[in-house]
């Protein structure tokens, strides 16, 4: 189990060692960025430093619609059991990035400076763990929500806020979210959206596009985890047998989804092939033993996951 004592997050001088499950354990290095207050978490994937990077949360009312295949009585029976909501949740955001090599590879961006005031703290929590935005080497997007691009612009204009950074694009969310005849068929309120995609993206040089199954840097591979969008992506970060899979949004909240793999989340655009990715994706995490980090799973968004009747469960670290 990923679990470490608040003894040995506050007074560990050289961190704690926790077992991965497969050949070694998972070292936090410098074990005061794992507590809440410097929303940063630095751990270890054998020789990859490894950051939970908090970027806030916005606050949800529980609505019909949330849940497209289950009625609201029971998704706040569900929010209750789990101790949170059930009128309203925080929905959170924490962006994971790793240092290999001397190189800074962020996954996702956050809102940046283009959400609400509770969101855009990804820039004050790198540098809380040690991370210049500056030297960003390379942004590794899953897909084209918001909460996930909306850091690559700097407030209010289409200028960049990683030009030095290579950015490295899903090509079938690319493809899917660049088309001209995309802006008529989303909702009136989402069209702001896609026309700063396609007035932007395909004129800055510094977008490469990857593939299933790419090798993004060394240690780095991508895993196609379609439904939630079109294109959506997974990683793989591996390093002298360890692993950690960072799933995007294979799930929104835990709470919800993970244990609940057939419910359909409002933001899935295809719910059944959503399903079929989460329980695909969740079997092979537990199969081959590894870690998962979640984008909406709270801070820290890192644990384990294991099998719960028709459905998973995950557990955080506790910090």
């Amino acid at each position: 189990m990923f679990e470490i004592s608040r003894r040995d997050l506050v007074l560990g001088s050289t961190g704690a060692a926790l077992v991965f499950g497969l050949k070694g354990p998972v070292s936090f290095i410098d074990a005061a960025y794992a507590q809440r207050a410097a929303d940063s978490f630095k751990y270890m994937v054998s020789d990859i430093e490894v950051f939970s990077l908090h970027e806030g949360a916005i606050e949800r009312p529980v609505t019909e619609g949330m849940v497209k295949n289950v009625g609201l009585d029971d998704v706040k029976k569900a929010l209750t059991a789990s101790g949170i909501g059930p009128d309203k949740i925080e929905n959170p955001f924490t962006v994971t990035a790793i240092r290999t090599g001397g190189k800074v590879i962020l996954f996702d961006t956050g809102f940046g400076g283009n959400g609400p005031s509770s969101v855009g703290k990804l820039a004050t929590n790198m540098k809380a763990a040690g991370l210049d935005p500056a030297t960003v080497s390379t942004v590794v997007i899953s897909h084209f929500h918001p909460d996930h691009i909306s850091g690559l612009w700097v407030k209010e204009t289409d200028a960049q806020v990683f030009p030095n950074a290579e950015i490295m694009m899903p090509e079938v969310e690319y493809k899917f979210w660049t088309d001209a005849a995309l802006v008529e068929k989303v909702p009136e309120a989402n069209r702001p959206h896609v026309k700063r995609i396609q007035a932007t993206f395909p004129t800055w040089k510094n977008i490469k596009q990857y593939a299933d199954g790419a090798d993004l840097a060394p240690g780095v591979k991508a895993i196609a985890t379609p439904g939630h969008t079109i294109g959506h992506m997974s990683f793989l970060v591996a390093s002298g047998g360890q692993q950690l899979f960072i799933q995007s949004d294979v799930t929104g909240i835990y709470q919800l989804f993970v244990k609940n793999p057939g419910w359909f989340s409002g933001f899935d655009s295809d719910g059944p092939k959503a399903e079929a990715t989460r329980r695909a994706f969740f079997d092979r995490v537990i199969a081959e033993k590894g870690m998962i980090a979640g984008y909406h799973f709270g801070f820290p968004n890192v644990g384990t996951l294991t099998k719960d009747g028709s459905g998973y469960a995950f557990a955080a670290v506790k910090a």
